[in-house]
Parts: C-alpha cells; structure tokens; sequence
C-alpha cells in the first residue's frame, strides 16, 4: 500500500491522488489549487489531463467560476462510496492495528506507531513502522508474547502488502534512552503516535 496515498493502490496515478484529494473536502476546489496539493509528486500539465478524464465519467463535478473551474467530487455518483471508503483506508489500516493489539492475551503497556504511516508520507515500499513497549513482567524470551508480535506483523503485510518493523522495549529501557537523547527518542518525538495503551512518560514529551 502507498501509505502517502493508499487510494492509489486501487486507482493508480494521478486519477487516484486527485479522488483522494476531493473525498477530503466539500469544498470546490480549482485545479490550480489541486495541483499544489499533489505537487512536486505530479505535474499540473497531468492534473489538467486527469481532472478532464474523472469530469467525463462523471465522478468529478466542474464548475465555471470566472477564468477558472472549480472541482468537487460528485458524492451521487454510483461509484463515490467505493471512492470514499479508498480514501481512508490509511485509517482503516491503523484502526486494525490498534484492535489487533488490544486483542492481545499478553497485553502490550503501549503501541506506537512512527515513521512513513504516522507521518501519511512514503510509498509502496515504506515499512509500516510499530514501537511495542512490553510490559516490565514479561521476559524479552517469552514464547507467547513474541508469538503475537509475529502474528501482528504477518497480519500488518496481509492487510497492506507493506512489511511491518516492530521494535521492542519496556518502558524504563525507553526512559533510559530519552535521558541519553538516542536518536530513536528524537525519531519517535518528530512522528509518533500512540495507537494502543497508556503514553509512557518522558518518552515523546520533549525538555
């Protein structure tokens, strides 16, 4: 899945950043406005052509406004619910992950999730990038914990086609590593985002 635009998993191109961008708003939108919204990845030469092509099939409705057009997405159209529900299937993908860790027999103190999918930027190829803070009880070695962490992962790649990178520590070696200023910390407090769990002090907030 392209976590910057997973809709183009489905709709490739142009076509589907543009869907993406329209299912975001009621709002008319120009195709100038349009194209600075997907910039630099597409050009406004392509928008042009794209917005021409989704006005034709009729999933996309032009307005006259002055000089310009304004663009919005025809929600009555037989194919917009499919088009909505593309458009947030970054949200889908986090909502599974969150129930997925919350099912867990072993539960996990906390879940985060940084990096590429916390961010909604990257591509296909980005990892979707997971911090599973294990509870002080439980042994790093414990066979049925790492069984579930497994399990998330190959789920993770079910459910996006994106590896899933889980790293792993208890809530004081975290601490220990925000007094050192490691630059996991620095990562973590740039992007993270509490999914799952209770926040683990002194880990994101900064000093």
């Amino acid at each position: 899945m392209d976590v910057s635009s997973p809709i183009s998993s489905v709709i490739p191109g142009v076509p589907g950043v543009i869907l993406q961008v329209l299912a975001r708003t009621s709002q008319p939108l120009t195709g100038a406005k349009i194209a600075d919204l997907v910039a630099p990845r597409w050009s406004r030469a392509g928008v042009t052509k794209a917005l021409h092509g989704l006005v034709e099939s009729g999933l996309v409705i032009c307005m006259p406004a002055g000089r310009a057009n304004l663009y919005t997405l025809n929600r009555k159209h037989v194919a917009a619910a499919a088009v909505l529900e593309l458009s947030q299937l970054r949200a889908t993908l986090i909502n599974r992950i969150s129930a997925a860790v919350r099912a867990w027999p072993t539960a996990a103190t906390a879940v985060y999730m940084y990096g590429s999918l916390a961010r909604g930027s990257g591509n296909s190829a980005s990892d979707i990038d997971l911090l599973v803070v294990r509870p002080a009880h439980v042994r790093e070695t414990d066979e049925r914990w790492s069984a579930q962490t497994i399990r998330l992962a190959d789920k993770v790649l079910d459910w996006s086609g994106n590896d899933c990178e889980i790293l792993e520590y208890t809530a004081v070696e975290l601490q220990r590593l925000a007094k050192r200023k490691d630059a996991l910390i620095l990562s973590l407090r740039r992007d993270a985002q509490l999914i799952a769990g209770q926040r683990v002090r002194g880990l994101l907030e900064t000093r």
